[in-house]
């Protein structure tokens, strides 16, 4: 027997007849494809540098975020769902882990004029001495405050105590710490 063709209208008042393919074939082809460009569109705004002008977004969780912190956080929270996209899922979400926000519990002021501060560090432990974009919640500016971190210790919870060079006003409780090279990422 042979098996039934797809007849496709074209036009008001005729028809064109395709050969079936395999069953689910038509639909299984345009779900991978828009699947694929859709991890590769991730890829690229994670590394993506914009024009100035453009490189921040508001979001629900804060104003005047970096454009690939945003993404990177979005990434995250949908780690399981592309962990079945194999390594370019895996290569995907290591990539967003880059990109890390320290939330700021507790700060404490040293004697010296340093300040350690006890934070929720969401992505990688980095490297210090680093340089971060410091968003404080009570800021009445526009623009982030540049900070050193000076010594960095986490736990697997995402627990992270570190230590800034000097104490600033800004920090405080709700207080975010960004990697400054999100914040510098422009054409």
């Amino acid at each position: 027997m042979t098996p039934p063709r797809l007849c496709l209208p074209v036009g008001d008042s005729s028809a064109a007849t395709l050969p079936p393919g395999p069953a689910g074939s038509r639909r299984a082809r345009p779900a991978a494809a828009h699947q694929e460009a859709a991890l590769g569109l991730l890829a690229n705004a994670l590394g993506y540098f914009p024009t100035a002008g453009h490189t921040r977004v508001d979001t629900p969780y804060g104003t005047d975020i970096p454009l690939c912190r945003a993404v990177a956080r979005l990434v995250r929270g949908r780690r399981s769902a592309l962990l079945v996209h194999g390594k370019v899922g895996k290569r995907l979400l290591a990539e967003a882990e880059l990109h890390w926000q320290m939330t700021i519990e507790e700060t404490e002021l040293q004697p010296d004029g340093t300040l350690i501060a006890l934070a929720a560090l969401e992505g990688t432990p980095f490297a210090t001495p680093a340089e971060a974009e410091l968003h404080s919640p009570r800021s009445e500016r526009p623009a982030a405050t540049a900070v050193w971190i000076d010594a960095l210790t986490t736990d697997v919870s995402g627990a992270a105590c570190f230590h800034l060079g000097q104490a600033l006003s800004d920090v405080l409780r709700g207080s975010v710490l960004y990697p400054a090279e999100c914040g510098r990422r422009e054409h």
